[in-house]
């Protein structure tokens, strides 16, 4: 379509130039030294005509190679193209050796774009082959001197992935070095702390994700917890009640505020036999927060006063006549202070409620004490069934110490640290 028009377009130009030229077809005289030319004006608008005709054909026959290079270029870099977007496309499907294999045969062309050779360090990882991971990343290095940083960060990824947490801090101690407040780094320094539990360096790198903005508010505050639990964890080992107080006054006032936190150094309290001290903290947190955690350890207090921790307790009950863990620390208070009929109708209420192994177990031994023996052999496999279908404590919250801490679930505290 476009060379008819072209030739139309012409063939119009030649008619009109005919029609001006025949009835004065004009005068041209050319002269130099001894020589002369005539000619009209016609002949020599087409003389010029075909000149330039045949220039331009002699520079395309020149530039023939060039374009043909050109050419043959741009064919390779689409099959290129072509064969990298289905190594992306096999990679998200799952076909990672296949996705592999077909990015080596992109690597082998020159013009293979950094892209290529990262996804194949990852299809390389994620199928165990370290060794070609490694491969990958140096030749990347080799062929793209001036991606250092982006193959760097890559392959401290990969070994944090294959949990080569060795080489992995090689790396990211270097990286650290040449990018201290880059956010990857950060994130990735983050990542190896927790692989490898390691929560002072951890306690030490929070301020520094929280300048580098590397996690939201929420999250800074969920990872805080998390650090701080560990350390308040830590402390169940020892043996001094002065070293363990001294520990949890160094953690910063928000984290102590966390019930959760609170209820693991409570714990740690109760075990050196600090009944006391655990009882004012308990005592002073229920009043401002409820938590059945916290409600569960008030229960196992064994304090001088155990009728004013009862009086406590039933108080709480006249707000809280519901809460199967309340009822089930007041059986236990009750029993501590020998009032049996009180403590089998606490008993009795909290089964009802929420039944649990530990409260049929309470109260058989209870009944044992009573003299019903068959009462009481029927609460013992009550509550059997109840372990048997996985539901050991129904009413009772889960110790800090035995919970699951998924790493993205993690309590928030109420303010930042």
């Amino acid at each position: 379509m476009k060379w008819l028009l072209l030739g139309l377009l012409a063939l119009v130009a030649s008619v009109t130039v005919a029609l001006v030229a025949l009835p004065d077809p004009g005068y041209v005289l050319l002269g130099y030294g001894k020589y002369s030319v005539e000619t009209s004006l016609l002949v020599l608008v087409v003389v010029l005509l075909l000149a330039y005709v045949a220039l331009r054909l002699l520079a395309g026959i020149w530039h023939t190679p060039a374009r043909l290079q050109h050419w043959e270029r741009q064919r390779h870099l689409r099959r290129l193209h072509r064969q990298f977007d289905r190594a992306v496309i096999e990679m998200a499907e799952g076909r990672l050796e296949r996705a592999e294999r077909r990015l080596a045969r992109v690597l082998k062309s020159p013009a293979a774009p950094l892209q290529a050779y990262l996804l194949a360090a990852h299809a390389a990882s994620r199928t165990g082959a370290d060794l070609r991971c490694d491969s990958y990343l140096n030749l990347a290095g080799e062929r793209m001197p001036d991606a250092q940083t982006a193959i760097a960060l890559t392959r401290a990824e990969l070994l944090l992935h294959s949990a080569r947490l060795e080489q992995a801090q090689t790396v990211l101690t270097q990286l650290r070095a040449r990018l201290p407040r880059n956010s990857k780094v950060l994130r990735l320094s983050m990542q190896l702390c927790l692989q490898q539990q390691d929560w002072q360096k951890l306690r030490e790198l929070l301020p520094e994700l929280r300048r580098g903005q590397v996690l939201d508010e929420p999250q800074w505050q969920q990872l805080a917890v998390q650090v701080y639990r560990e350390q308040v964890l830590a402390l169940s080992s020892a043996s001094d009640v002065e070293a363990l107080q001294a520990s949890w006054k160094q953690l910063p006032p928000p984290v102590q505020q966390d019930q959760d936190l609170l209820a693991v150094y409570i714990e740690q309290l109760l075990r050196l036999g600090e009944h006391e001290q655990a009882g004012q903290l308990l005592t002073a947190r229920l009043k401002q927060d409820w938590n059945q955690r916290l409600v569960h350890l008030f229960g196992e207090l064994q304090g001088a006063d155990s009728m004013a921790q009862q009086t406590q307790a039933e108080r709480w009950l006249e707000q809280h006549g519901q809460d199967p863990v309340l009822l089930l620390s007041l059986a236990r208070i009750s029993l501590h202070n020998k009032l049996w009929g009180k403590a089998r109708s606490y008993l009795e209420a909290s089964i009802e409620i929420q039944p649990s192994a530990e409260a049929w177990r309470l109260l058989g031994n209870l009944l044992e004490q009573l003299e019903e023996p068959d009462k009481a052999a029927d609460c013992y496999r009550r509550g059997l069934e109840l372990v048997d279908r996985g539901r050991p404590g129904a009413a009772l919250p889960a110790p800090l110490a035995d919970a699951e801490w998924p790493e993205d679930t993690v309590p928030l505290v109420s303010r930042s640290v």
